[in-house]
């Protein structure tokens, strides 16, 4: 190229900058109503502008005149290894630059004293900002210009790219006009979905340095070892349970904080719900007469742990977080599997630092799930990311009848905790038909195999639902049906009774919530369709900020530890920062999206097409955000950290000695090995489906498991042992009271074992539920829970906390013909105590 050519473009270049300079100086002295009252600060800023413009001007001159010095330090700018440094001190640069902009729209200006001064600077920082992002696409565009690194790119590559990213911003688009998605649906419950507990920016960019450091490790000749992925998976695994037992459970609206009079912590809300079935097999009830339990197998799970460690919540997360450790071993193996150890070690890492998050922020947010809650999401995530590893494997080594067999147990075993996995099955087929299409027969042999393994999995379960009601039935269909009959009427604006009248059968309710719901949809069939499409829309809103996105920020602080949850006051409005951190979400998530299908093929759209599906069937019932992104939102970050990671490779490929470190990527990426089939062997069915009927038998054989600890007792004789208790020498109350209260009121007896016992002085309770008994009330009261021969709640005036009422004691209780409490005898270890209701039985001796 001509000297001439040369000189031409860098005086250009000069003349551009130092008009950048004078339209700043510009924007600046507008921004001032007098020149007479600047200050020392702003003169001295103004001095700094004017000399940026006045030294481009020089270096303009000094260019046309050819001058020795200059040419020397232009040319010293082609040496590779100071435009490699140039490069990378505008990167970063321009990336603080970046995010002190967004840190100024968010800061609290009483907590950062400083940003006042970031203010005033803001006319030399977007300067700054403006000629460093020059300098990094100037050097983009001449190192791809002399490369040929990005020439090998094929051009389907580009095509897939385009394709995802112009869906993407249509989607964006269509709901920032119309407000599906972010507008609430109604008035009441589940209106509109909220985020997720978001991965904070720490957590990413020490992500991001993981995933550099094991691209960097794989580099050595002494990593390949065919044991290392257990080694790491071991690794991972220790790790996590190291963690996650060093923090304390936080207390939250699922555990609830330690009150009298045991000072523990109880599950409440859908974590007591699941337990309360455990506690009723454990006392030899089984999960309750004609009771078909939602989540099933987990509460088999929450049995075995109770036999295992007692009644303590301490306990037994310790022992739950053993088995929910295996949650990011698992993600680690799928990122392995999916685009190398890099990805894989990333997204574990993510998975556990969310969930130290999630138990931090527990206390003021809600219908969240982590791995120190009674709840199913984490497990069901674990078996969807094992049936698509499998999956993804069966497909790759040409659909072998072993991997059919064992997809099917796994999918099986997988509805026994959240039965809308099932939804992961089509979807596996369908993409191994894209990715296979002339091999149809050996899928649907594939798929046969697989049904049946589930068949043999869940026939336990069905067996002993169609024993109980003599129908075929697999979840509880009251509770899916009560929601669709709230829901779909609350959609045209009419609220119906979903409760269970009085002597009403189950088939009759059932029948009464189907008529509902059908009446709903019927009457406006396009308003039922827009709800079920915003919840879905709303899912995906939700997903793209599993990334935070920040309204304000108070301290430092709170960018380790949130204060507050500011994933919950998103409103569908952001601000104008917020609107280009979303779309550099969306552009991440999009670039994530592209790379995974130009690498894996159609398999890379796998892990979304399953998200999609799965939160479709959530959206069904209009539920959408929070907890019940867990079991798939994973595949978001997983698809966030490739586009980082590709965003990483551009930046590494500008660079001179990164390249060599590109291409080894590429080379290990291209090397991972294709599963082979293994040899099929009927042994292996054998022991695979007694295993998978083994955990489907293991519900049945739980409700069989334990003998019955409270059987029918003469009522004579359970009021005998009470009138003959030791403890009436020290009562205030005679026993001929006692007997005549008893009689007069037809009082009736029932033992059982009380759990969860809560004291709530008068005007106390808590402040996020109206269930009874657990909400604010003018009068004293312990409540707990019965499980024996009377099952149900119990709410006991007392005007003060009983000095002695362990958890999971005996108790003998009296009630009237309304349900009404007026004594309980509490019984443990040998120790009893006997309580009189002060608002029933004092009066009535009188």
């Amino acid at each position: 190229m001509p000297v001439s050519s040369v000189q031409s473009k860098w005086s250009a270049l000069f003349g551009l900058w130092a008009l950048h300079g004078i339209f700043s100086l510009g924007q600046f002295l507008a921004s001032n109503n007098s020149l007479l009252d600047l200050s020392f600060e702003e003169l001295l800023l103004a001095g700094v502008l004017l000399l940026w413009s006045g030294l481009n001007l020089f270096l303009i001159f000094s260019t046309l005149r050819k001058s020795t010095w200059l040419l020397q330090w232009l040319e010293a700018l082609k040496s590779p290894n100071v435009k490699d440094r140039l490069f990378i001190f505008a990167t970063l640069a321009l990336a603080l630059r970046i995010c002190l902009w967004i840190f100024q729209s968010i800061a609290d200006r009483s907590a950062f004293w400083f940003v006042g001064y970031l203010d005033r600077l803001a006319p030399l920082l977007d300067l700054a900002a403006i000629v460093l992002a020059e300098i990094v696409l100037l050097t983009l565009f001449f190192s791809l210009r002399e490369t040929s690194a990005h020439k090998n790119i094929p051009s389907s590559f580009w095509w897939k790219l385009l394709t995802v990213l112009t869906l993407l911003g249509v989607t964006a688009l269509y709901i920032s006009q119309t407000g599906m998605g972010i507008a609430p649906l109604y008035k009441g419950d589940w209106a509109r979905g909220l985020p997720a507990v978001p991965l904070l920016e720490w957590q990413i960019l020490l992500a991001c340095l993981f995933y550099a450091a094991m691209a960097v490790f794989e580099r050595r000749a002494a990593w390949k070892t065919s044991r290392l992925d257990f080694w790491i998976a071991l690794f991972i695994w220790v790790a996590t349970v190291a963690f996650g037992l060093a923090q304390p459970i936080v207390s939250n609206s699922s555990a609830l904080e330690p009150i009298d009079p045991n000072f523990e912590i109880y599950p409440f809300s859908d974590a007591q719900t699941y337990d309360e079935y455990a506690q009723s097999v454990l006392v030899g009830n089984g999960f309750g007469q004609a009771e078909i339990p939602q989540r099933p197998l987990y509460i088999v799970f929450l049995i075995v742990l109770h036999a295992l460690s007692g009644q303590d919540y301490n306990t037994l997360i310790a022992l739950q977080s053993l088995v929910f450790a295996l949650f990011p071993v698992l993600l680690y193996l799928f990122g392995r599997e999916f685009l190398g150890r890099p990805l894989g070690i990333s997204i574990a890492l993510l998975a556990v630092l969310r969930d130290y998050t999630s138990n931090l922020v527990s206390p003021f947010t809600g219908n969240i799930s982590y791995s120190k809650l009674y709840l199913a999401e984490i497990p069901t995530a674990m078996f969807l990311i094992l049936f698509l590893l499998v999956g993804m494997r069966w497909i790759k080594s040409g659909f072998p009848a072993s991997s059919s067999f064992l997809l099917g147990g796994i999918l099986g075993i997988a509805m026994l905790i959240r039965t809308q996995v099932v939804v992961a099955f089509p979807m596996l087929l369908l993409f191994a038909f894209f990715t296979q299409p002339k091999r149809i027969v050996p899928i649907i042999k594939g798929a046969l195999l697989a049904s049946a393994a589930i068949v043999l999995a869940v026939s336990p379960w069905l067996w002993r639902n169609w024993k109980m009601t003599g129908q075929l039935i697999f979840d509880n269909p009251e509770s899916q049906m009560a929601n669709l009959a709230l829901r779909y009427n609350r959609l045209n604006g009419v609220d119906v009774d979903i409760m269970a009248l009085p002597g009403e059968a189950n088939s009759e309710y059932n029948e009464r919530l189907v008529a509902l719901a059908s009446q709903a949809i019927n009457q406006n069939p396009l308003g039922i369709a827009g709800g079920i499409a915003s919840s879905f829309l709303n899912h995906g809103v939700s997903n793209i900020l599993l990334f935070p996105l920040r309204n304000t920020l108070g301290g430092f602080s709170e960018l380790w530890t949130p204060a507050d949850p500011f994933w919950q006051k998103w409103e569908g409005a952001p601000t104008f920062s917020q609107s280009v951190l979303i779309g550099f979400y969306v552009l991440l998530f999009g670039l994530g999206l592209g790379v995974a299908w130009h690498k894996n093929g159609w398999l890379g759209l796998l892990p979304l097409a399953v998200n999609l599906v799965y939160n479709l069937w959530t959206s069904l019932a209009l539920l959408s955000g929070q907890r019940f992104l867990v079991a798939m939102d994973w595949s978001i970050y997983l698809y966030y950290m490739i586009g980082l990671s590709a965003l990483l490779g551009v930046f590494l490929s500008v660079l001179q000695r990164g390249r060599s470190i590109i291409s080894t990527w590429y080379a290990m990426d291209a090397a991972l090995p294709t599963p082979k089939p293994s040899a099929e062997n009927w042994r292996r069915y054998l022991a695979a489906g007694a295993l998978f009927f083994a955990v489907g038998a293991s519900l049945p054989f739980s409700e069989a498991a334990f003998p019955q600890k409270y059987p029918p007792v003469e009522q004579a004789d359970l009021l005998n042992g009470i009138v003959s208790s030791d403890l009436w020498e020290n009562a205030s109350l005679a026993p001929a009271c006692f007997d005549k209260v008893v009689t007069e009121n037809k009082l009736t007896v029932a033992q059982g074992r009380a759990m969860y016992p809560r004291y709530y002085e008068a005007g106390g309770g808590e402040w996020f539920t109206d269930s009874a008994g657990y909400k604010a009330a003018d009068e004293g009261r312990l409540v707990f829970q019965v499980f024996g021969q009377f099952n149900g709640r119990v709410i006991f005036p007392m005007s003060a906390p009983p000095d002695f009422f362990p958890n999971a004691s005996d108790v003998t209780l009296l009630f009237d013909a309304k349900g009404n409490a007026w004594f309980i005898l509490v019984e443990q270890g040998g120790e009893q105590r006997m309580y009189f209701s002060e608002t029933l039985f004092s009066p009535a001796c009188k």
